[in-house]
């Protein structure tokens, strides 16, 4: 029961540029049909629920392809090449049982050069996506931040406010989200911009769970820190931490449930 909770209130928290001589960076995807490009993904997840603590902890390496345009975006997959993950529940470390069901699997969607995704759903022979959805979902509409697609300088600043989402299990977000580009840095020869992000989310609406159906309500804030390769349009490194405080309420009667739950993300590019 913990770990289907655990599931769940991960899901409810559950993120081409060009220099110029005035040190300007445009900031927008660029994506080219054919390419692939392999990350190492990793996510940790505590969470605290009616006095009690959980935590999961899933490492992945996938592989994100682009197959085609499609009018102003691209139609993208993932596949997750390994994934290992495991549930802590009351100190007690077990494997979570759908990460080896992922394995190999394809998940498609669409891209567009902000950063927005949609059409998210699964490949051929991906039997076990129902049980997967509810995480998977989250983690690809937050794999590509949100890009202003035009140019700024080092000190400049970006946002986008009360961005609407909903998902799969019912929750409802909004979310703004406000960027500064802090700097450019040599990594390995290679010029990286690097951006400074600040989230603030508010959880709203209802979900369904196997322990029934509840309201949702919380609030979230975040900090993020993501370097963005200026000749390539791709983001070679991203991390931060998402803190979330959500009040769970049976909508059959009952006391709420309050639960705290922390995400730390940390995603690299493999070259």
């Amino acid at each position: 029961m913990i770990r289907k909770l655990l599931t769940t209130a991960v899901v409810l928290t559950a993120m081409t540029t060009i220099a110029t001589a005035a040190g300007e960076v445009t900031f927008a995807y660029k994506f080219e049909p054919g390419k692939a490009q392999k990350y190492h993904l990793k996510i940790n997840t505590d969470m605290k629920m009616m006095g009690m603590d959980a935590g999961q902890v899933a490492d992945m390496t996938v592989t994100v392809a682009c197959g085609s345009k499609k009018g102003d975006a691209y139609a993208m997959t993932l596949t997750f090449d390994k994934v290992d993950a495991t549930n802590t529940i009351a100190g007690n470390v077990q494997p979570d049982p759908s990460s080896a069901n992922m394995i190999g699997k394809t998940v498609g969607f669409t891209v567009d050069s902000h950063g927005t995704v949609t059409d998210i759903g699964p490949g051929p022979n991906f039997d076990s996506w129902q049980n997967v959805q509810q995480v998977v979902e989250p983690v690809l509409k937050n794999w590509y931040v949100y890009l202003p697609a035009n140019a700024v300088k080092p000190g400049g600043t970006w946002k986008r406010e009360n961005h609407r989402d909903k998902s799969a299990a019912g929750s409802e977000y909004v979310s703004s989200e406000h960027f500064k580009f802090r700097e450019v840095r040599k990594d390995k020869g290679v010029s990286l911009a690097v951006v400074d992000e600040d989230v603030t989310t508010t959880v709203g609406g209802s979900t369904e769970t196997p322990m029934g159906n509840y309201k949702i309500s919380g609030n979230g804030t975040g900090k993020f820190e993501f370097h963005f390769d200026a000749a390539h349009g791709v983001i070679r490194y991203f991390s931060g931490t998402m803190n979330t405080d959500i009040n769970m309420t049976p909508q059959a009667g009952g006391d709420p449930m309050p639960t705290s739950v922390t995400n730390r993300i940390e995603r690299q590019l493999l070259d």
